[in-house]
């Protein structure tokens, strides 16, 4: 039985949690540092792989397995170095994965390892029947060198992914604050989010839950997360969360979205209704489905997450100048996927 024939309710959690059966991968330094925080925050996942070429990306693991790459004798390391030091382990990571139905792939794009090795793992999983879902940071707008091998690497996981859940980081984090701490706190941002969405079993919370989440990605459209934060209001917090999604995408375009919620006790019904109420206003063409969870539980500021679906594109498409080349000259033929992604193996030496 193929992953798409796969009823998700063949994954139900049980205590302490879902044991192999759903593996969290983290690649590369923002990879293994996010499942790491999520490791610390969520009680339901317990196997985790972390797969990378820096030491200190694993240093503060405390649990999971650990694939530590090394790289150094390579020289200048492009995606396509990494990528061939990746097969002689290989076993190791299908080792790894043998018992997991559901991977959720954690990578930042456009780094070395992110863009290197996060394809190649997904597609192991894939042909191990697993549903693969990709959670995959964007580069900042300024970290034009990584837009290649971003754009590049984000068409693979498209093709090796049952769902691919994109975060810009750009949108992620907008204020004004010490730049040492900002990869901390993206980092922790992204792990608080999918410990909501996917269910963290805390009190006084309920979720939209993990089988629902993976069967609203599972679309050839891409899936596009997005926190908003306000002072106690909720509602401000959605709106200011809906904003985040303009720059990234055509958010008329959302057909589905799932919002969580995280407040504090005091949180009333009628405040989540007016919260959520309008989201189809603002977010989509007026029609779109909406599921909500809620966590009453933060002392700290009210967050908004969003999680929409829909988009047929991103402002990412345009990353890969070679994509977009062949596409300009074959604006009425559609173009091999396997021929495309072939281009980069014979310019190896290229920086973007």
């Amino acid at each position: 039985m193929s992953a798409g024939d796969r009823k998700l309710t063949e994954f139900p959690y049980s205590e302490p949690g879902y044991g192999r059966t759903v593996a969290v991968v983290g690649v590369g330094s923002a990879g293994c540092r996010i499942s790491n925080q999520l490791s610390k925050e969520s009680r339901l996942f317990e196997h985790f792989v972390y797969v990378t070429c820096d030491d200190h990306d694993i240093a503060n693991v405390s649990r999971g397995e650990k694939v530590l790459i090394d790289a150094k004798a390579t020289g200048k390391n492009t995606p396509f170095n990494v990528r061939g030091l990746l097969h002689s382990r290989l076993p190791e990571i299908r080792r790894h994965l043998a018992d997991s139905q559901i991977v959720f792939m954690i990578a930042g794009l456009g780094g070395t390892v992110g863009s290197g090795l996060a394809p190649i793992i997904a597609k192991e999983a894939k042909q191990r029947n697993a549903i693969v879902v990709s959670i995959l940071v964007m580069p900042y707008n300024f970290e034009k060198p990584k837009h290649y091998f971003a754009g590049l690497a984000l068409k693979q996981m498209r093709r090796f992914s049952s769902g691919v859940i994109l975060i810009d980081n750009d949108e992620l984090l907008r204020n004004q604050m010490p730049a040492i701490d900002v990869s901390a706190l993206v980092n922790q941002k992204i792990a608080l989010a999918l410990n909501k969405l996917l269910g963290s079993a805390d009190q006084h919370e309920f979720s939209v839950g993990l089988n629902n989440v993976v069967d609203f990605v599972k679309t050839s459209s891409y899936s596009v997360l997005c926190l908003g934060e306000s002072g106690k209001e909720c509602r401000q917090a959605v709106i200011d969360a809906v904003n985040h999604f303009d720059n990234t995408v055509d958010k008329r375009e959302a057909m589905k979205s799932i919002v969580h919620l995280c407040s504090d006790k005091s949180i009333t019904m009628g405040e989540v209704v007016r919260s959520i109420g309008g989201l189809s206003g603002v977010l989509g063409r007026g029609d779109m489905q909406v599921e909500y969870g809620l966590s009453a539980n933060s002392s700290a500021v009210t967050t908004a997450i969003i999680m929409a679906t829909g988009f047929s594109s991103t402002k990412y498409d345009n990353y890969d100048p070679v994509d977009l080349a062949m596409r300009s000259f074959t604006s009425n033929l559609d173009p091999d996927p396997d021929a495309i992604s072939h281009v980069p193996l014979l310019l190896s030496d290229l920086e973007a």
